[in-house]
């Protein structure tokens, strides 16, 4: 097909006093912000054991970050090894990685809440020679599960270090010596980012120094972060998103990060802390949206009706009438719904998974946009977001400036630009399946169409289910439908080589126990009448929210399950549904789902491709 923004000419102009050509490396655009402004705000957190917030300015923050290095350059390792990071987000995770580009070693980001399986393999897999861990309890268990005999040192942030090859973070500082930094090198890995690897393990993608600062720039002429921005960090630091996105951003725009204390402080977070910004992924907003229902439903009758209004407004055509005077009589509502999020908050990203755009509709009518983009750890990862005053919610937004865009055999999306990985991580076969000898990342992802430069992007090119009668569908966009409504938490939906679709959805506490106290049912006793009768509402509000689907997309049986989570598998580190472990998990409900129509040989979905 025909090729997109394949022409790129990008004139620089200084971005909050940093020009692009004279950084070199990670490290010198952290010098730079330093030099610039060194009283302005750095960063801010909760210390959990003083039970208070803390912060630093970006000079406080840089003495951290030289502490670290000193530490690191006690260990005299050589430029290009690897050091990883398994820590909490806040400042001895920045100070960690930062001290890493300092000396010319490649960073290694572990999400905190992984499995020690999944860390154990990913030590193994880079070879890294020192390790910081938020406790001993992770060192032991990562002992145990490999002998991991390239790590010299694991740190230990909290606590006694236990066992051989530990040291405590206190120790490691305290025993820092003096050292010559590196000659920067754009070209220089700065990083191994593993994927999530929801088909098999994960692998290292590696990205240099000149890879990450072309994202960063090139998201920051995009959406334009300013100095007097504070930035809500929710997603883990080993997440890329949120490492050259946001932080990094942040570091370049000088504006200050605020680090949540989790999901369940979010909405007190965001009204204490008043963020202007925030990165998140759609189940951040699906919740937050929820909440919005939930205080909603509790409300008089009066407030509850203009709500609604509100969020129907978003369908109102803009600058019309009738918009005008649906915004006056719904304009206290939107004042308290911004008060809620803190008042402050401009800007809003969504990424990591495609976001519902009866949401996305929804906030940009109570006044806050938010703005869906696009992207993958192999991309850098920001591929595309949509810009303040030109959001679609239909759309993953247009590429960035140093992007060029194809649309290649069965709708795949391809990109190129200067963001790209390397390659995988001691993987040449896997690299070659998805790097072509033009420089073009073949990304997986299927694109309906390029339209005004915006991405309209319809699921994995391998994630479309095929039923026995031939019939296709795309899962993810009924699984979106499904995650809009309140009711559901999560949900997963099958069909693969079987005659029809079905639907495995986790729903949420409280609203689950009112539609039992609504159907007459007893809490907490589910015989099978009386779990015929909670499936039969749930199928109804199903089909109330897929109606305008075709019929290949349509669920005909469902089951209500547990929680997906990290803890059970049944989650990749970036919370991607596991689409496989969760049919075989499932297998017993799923084939009752199925009973009479297929034989329970058949494991649904075993060997299907899942959303990035």
């Amino acid at each position: 097909m025909a090729i997109a923004r394949e022409s790129l000419s990008l004139i620089e102009a200084p971005l909050a006093g940093i020009a692009e050509s004279e950084i070199d490396s990670v490290a010198a655009l952290f010098d730079a912000r330093v030099r610039l402004t060194p009283q302005g705000a750095a960063c801010r957190w909760f210390d959990a054991e003083a039970r208070d917030w803390r912060s630093l300015d970006w000079a406080g923050l840089d003495a951290r970050v030289e502490a670290f290095a000193r530490g690191l350059a006690a260990q005299a390792l050589e430029p290009g090894a690897r050091v990883a990071i398994q820590l909490d987000n806040g400042p001895d995770w920045v100070a960690a990685e930062q001290a890493i580009h300092r000396l010319g070693l490649v960073a290694v980001g572990i999400y905190v809440q992984d499995t020690v399986g999944s860390a154990a393999h990913i030590l193994q897999d880079s070879g890294a020679s020192l390790v910081f861990l938020r406790e001993a309890a992770a060192w032991e268990a990562l002992r145990a599960q490999a002998p991991l005999p390239a790590l010299r040192q694991a740190v230990i942030q909290r606590g006694p270090a236990e066992g051989e090859r530990s040291a405590t973070l206190a120790g490691f500082l305290g025993a820092g010596v003096d050292y010559r930094r590196p000659p920067a090198d754009r070209e220089a890995l700065a990083g191994l980012v593993y994927t999530s690897g929801t088909t098999g393990r994960a692998r290292g993608a590696m990205l240099s120094h000149g890879a990450l600062l072309a994202n960063v720039f090139a998201c920051a002429r995009a959406l334009r972060m300013r100095a007097d921005d504070r930035l809500l960090s929710l997603l883990p630091l080993s997440h890329s998103f949120e490492r050259v996105a946001g932080w990094h951003g942040a570091v370049l725009a000088g504006a200050e990060t605020a680090y949540s204390r989790g999901p369940e402080h979010l909405a007190e977070d965001l009204r204490l802390l008043r963020p202007t910004g925030m990165l998140a992924v759609p189940r951040v907003y699906e919740r937050l949206y929820a909440r919005l229902l939930r205080g909603v439903d509790d409300g008089p009758l009066h407030k509850r009706a203009l709500f609604h209004l509100a969020v129907q407004s978003a369908g109102i055509p803009s600058g019309s009438a009738r918009q005008r005077f649906s915004r006056r009589l719904t304009g206290g509502v939107i004042e308290a719904v911004r008060a809620g999020l803190g008042g402050r908050l401009r800007m809003a990203i969504s990424g990591g998974a495609p976001l519902s755009a009866h949401i996305a509709r929804s906030f940009a009518a109570l006044g806050l946009p938010v703005l869906q983009g696009y992207g993958l750890t192999e991309a850098g990862p920001v591929v595309s977001v949509n810009r303040p005053g030109d959001a679609d919610p239909e759309s993953a937004g247009a590429p960035l400036d140093n992007v060029e865009t194809r649309i290649g055999p069965d709708g795949e999306l391809w990109v190129r630009s200067p963001s790209l990985m390397r390659g995988y991580w001691h993987d040449e076969a896997a690299t070659r399946a998805v790097l072509d000898e033009a420089g073009w990342l073949h990304t997986g992802d299927k694109v309906s169409r390029l339209c005004c430069d915006k991405l309209y992007l319809t699921g994995r090119i391998k994630d479309i289910l095929v039923m026995s009668t031939g019939v296709k569908a795309a899962p993810c966009e009924i699984e979106a439908r499904l995650c809009a409504e309140p009711l559901f938490e999560q949900a997963v939906v099958l069909g693969e080589s079987r005659p029809y679709l079905i639907a495995l959805v986790v729903p949420d506490a409280n609203r689950f126990a009112a539609l039992r106290q609504s159907l007459g049912l007893p809490a907490g006793f589910d015989d099978a009448e009386t779990r015929a009768a909670l499936e039969k509402a749930l199928f109804n509000l199903c089909r109330e929210k897929l109606a305008d689907l075709p019929a290949s997309h349509q669920i005909l049986r469902l089951a209500w399950v547990p929680p997906f989570t990290l803890a059970n598998g049944q989650l990749t580190s970036t919370h991607k549904a596991r689409r496989g472990v969760i049919a075989k998990v499932h297998a017993a409900e799923v084939e009752r789902l199925y009973a009479g129509h297929c034989g329970s040989h058949v494991t649904d979905c075993s060997r299907n491709a899942e959303v990035r």
